[in-house]
């Protein structure tokens, strides 16, 4: 059911992970809407005719971003840009989805929407890049910041937590670092937030993750606990597991004075019921 209906709302990255669990607007992949042809996107505005575009289109795999940081520019910082003067010219708002990786994880706690980004990847520092020019272009823009999402679904989740779900399953063990921390978002709450402030014509930067933190070894133990699979979960340091090309920041999690949504672990547990019906 359409609880949008009174705003007519056109998704960007319809393919991807986040836009699978969308439903609401029209969702449309890279095939009916490149974000780095203008034409394209004029096509789409004209065709569909938005009062809002949620731009979810974004190179997202961390290293690849590290290895081809021309097409990661390219996408994530053009490509917004296209977005954000195509919505200017047809008097479109936007919603822009950013992410927790714009900061360097040099505090000891949880970042809120007043603190200031410094990313330490190619990866955030291109999603920076795109936050600031879209509200250049848009002042009115609404920015949302999320991180270790999962929700996708056995079919499009290749984060984490399926990649963990199925490992377990398999009766592998699971290798977690617990030196890193970040806020596990439920990708259907994170939706429902961004429906409600799409609502309230919101704007400004809104970090929007489930309560609480954890380190990958915690989600992990989480998983065993509530699916009872008998494999073992070890905890490991990032520097011994991770590619040394990618810098990843210790403090990932981020804190709202905004918005308030359920614990990770509950968030967690429906998913999990989910994955095993």
């Amino acid at each position: 059911m359409n609880t949008n209906k009174e705003k007519k709302i056109l998704v960007t990255g319809g393919d991807g992970m986040v836009a699978s669990q969308v439903d609401f607007g029209v969702k449309l992949g890279k095939k009916e809407l490149n974000i780095l042809d203008k034409k394209s996107i004029d096509s789409a505005i004209k065709k569909y005719q938005p009062e809002v575009i949620l731009h979810l289109a974004a190179m997202t795999d961390m290293l690849a971003c590290q290895e081809n940081p021309k097409e990661a520019r390219k996408v994530n910082v053009v490509g917004t840009k296209n977005i954000a003067e195509a919505c200017k010219k047809n008097k479109v708002n936007m919603v822009y989805l950013s992410t927790c990786v714009v900061f360097d994880g040099k505090k000891k706690t949880p970042y809120g929407e007043y603190d200031k980004p410094h990313p330490l990847n190619v990866y955030g520092k291109t999603k920076w890049q795109g936050e600031i020019i879209a509200k250049k272009v848009l002042p009115n823009v609404l920015i949302i910041r999320t991180g270790w999402l999962f929700g996708g679904g056995l079919k499009n989740d290749k984060k984490f937590v399926c990649i963990v779900f199925k490992k377990l399953k398999n009766g592998e063990d699971i290798r977690a670092t617990d030196n890193r921390y970040g806020s596990p978002t439920y990708i259907k709450d994170l939706l429902d937030t961004i429906k409600k402030l799409i609502k309230k014509d919101a704007k400004g930067i809104f970090h929007v993750v489930n309560k609480g933190i954890a380190s990958y070894f915690e989600v992990a133990k989480e998983i065993k606990k509530v699916t009872r699979f008998k494999t073992k979960v070890i905890p490991v340091k990032s520097f011994n597991i991770e590619n040394p090309k990618l810098k990843r920041a210790v403090m990932e999690a981020l804190d709202s004075s905004k918005i308030k949504l359920r614990p990770w672990k509950i968030a967690l547990k429906r998913y999990l019921e989910i994955l095993t019906s």
